[in-house]
């Protein structure tokens, strides 16, 4: 129709209507409102920026943004975030967060979800399953399951379940098991299990079960049935030590420890329960405790229920209601092979010994035979044989030796009682003290 237009003058008569296909591919009208608008929602595509929009009802019908590249959502009701950048959260309960950065604003609520991210936000209420890295200014009342939290600035969690905290104050937690705490401040609350780590300062925290690795300085108001194996412990309170290993306590009232050994103890306060070791150290005043072994340098003060083993070095006994037992000491030698010659084990020092012999079982193999003997001394290096076997200890016999005279130092010597013929033997030292 060249001449078409000749005969339409006016120019909407020549308007016609855009079409497309549905997947039928039947020919549809694209269809607008009033102003022109296309009224048909986009399938697919990729929004660069959307700023200050509020989504308040209805259905999207794309289910999920796959990629948030950059904007301010003012509220978000029951989404899902899967991916990208969320800038600023200003409110909103967010039902699920997956790999996504959260760099500002508050999270009131965050039911479930991994944030890879988290960067100055804070976080005020929910559960979060898993913080793979990040700092929060300030959390409050949440409950984090699992992950690390590099640095926490300040705040109060509820519950830490499993959870790494690697720097910054943590200035309560009510509740909870941490699995690791490295280089943190923990300034109140009460840590009731901590499986492992070193905590830098605890200041008027309570410490209620767990084992606490290495403690390098502050005050615990409370430690109920923990294990500490090494550092120091300023000051103690109060509370019960169920082991201590290798640590050292420097002032404060131990009222009652149950096992363990303290390198150095100073002048601090033991009301009761058994020492197993102290190595040295000096106590300002023991109250019907126990010590079963190491050295006490020095004793201001004190009573002591039971000593067993141990050295007293300095101080004033100011009354022995009696003794006991006499002491005993043992030692041993296993496995030792006999040659031609005489061989000499090393000197026992008898002189506060009152009644000690020698045990020695010939534990073959073989036929061969073992010969033993005492030797005694006044200066440890010229030796006088006093007891000898007579017919020699036969595989598989025991023979007791007892020394008639008395000296200074003693001790055994054996060989094989036919030369060319060895055999093996165990030697027993035991000795009784007057």
């Amino acid at each position: 129709m060249p001449n078409f237009s000749s005969f339409n003058p006016n120019p909407d008569n020549l308007r016609t209507l855009i079409f497309g296909h549905d997947d039928t591919e039947t020919a549809r009208a694209v269809a607008t409102d009033s102003a022109g608008h296309i009224l048909n929602i986009i399938l697919d595509g990729t929004i660069s920026s959307i700023s200050g929009v509020t989504i308040s009802g209805g259905t999207v019908s794309v289910g999920a943004i796959e990629n948030l590249l950059n904007g301010t959502i003012t509220s978000v009701m029951g989404a899902t975030i899967t991916a990208g950048t969320l800038t600023n959260l200003l409110n909103g309960t967010i039902t699920s967060v997956m790999g996504a950065t959260i760099t500002a604003g508050t999270i009131n609520n965050l039911l479930d979800g991994t944030i890879t991210s988290v960067l100055g936000a804070t976080i005020t209420a929910g559960t979060l399953t898993n913080l793979l890295n990040g700092t929060i200014t300030s959390v409050m009342g949440a409950t984090i399951t699992a992950g690390t939290i590099n640095n926490l600035l300040d705040g109060t969690i509820t519950s830490v379940l499993g959870a790494t905290i690697t720097a910054g104050t943590l200035t309560n937690l009510l509740n909870g098991t941490i699995t690791s705490v490295m280089g943190a401040t923990i300034t109140a609350g009460t840590i009731n299990n901590l499986l492992d780590g070193t905590i830098t300062s605890v200041l008027g925290a309570t410490i209620t079960a767990g084992t606490l690795t290495n403690l390098l300085n502050g005050t615990i108001t409370s430690v109920l049935g923990a294990t500490i194996t090494a550092g120091t412990l300023t000051n103690l309170l109060n509370g019960t030590i169920t082991s201590v290993m290798g640590a050292t306590i420097t002032a404060g009232t131990i009222n009652n420890l149950l096992d363990g050994t303290i390198t150095s103890v100073l002048g601090a306060t033991i009301t009761a329960g058994t020492l197993t070791n102290l190595l040295n150290g000096t106590i300002t005043s023991v109250l019907g405790a126990t010590i079963t072994a190491g050295t006490l340098t020095n004793l201001l003060n004190g009573t002591i229920t039971s000593v067993m083993g141990a050295t007293i070095t300095a101080g004033t006994l100011s009354s022995v209601t009696s003794i006991s037992q006499k002491s005993f000491m043992e030692q041993s030698n296993s496995l030792l092979t006999t040659s031609a010659a005489y061989t000499a084990l090393n000197a026992v020092t008898t002189s506060v010994l009152g009644t000690y012999s020698f045990f020695v079982y010939n534990r073959g193999p073989g036929a061969a035979k073992a010969d033993a003997r005492v030797e005694i001394s006044a200066d440890g290096s010229n030796w006088y044989a006093d007891v000898d076997t007579s017919t020699g200890i036969s595989v598989g016999s025991v023979d007791v030796l007892v020394p008639q005279r008395f000296l200074k130092y003693t001790r055994l010597a054996y060989k094989s009682a036919v030369a060319g013929n060895p055999t093996t033997i165990d030697v027993f030292f035991n000795g009784q003290g007057t």
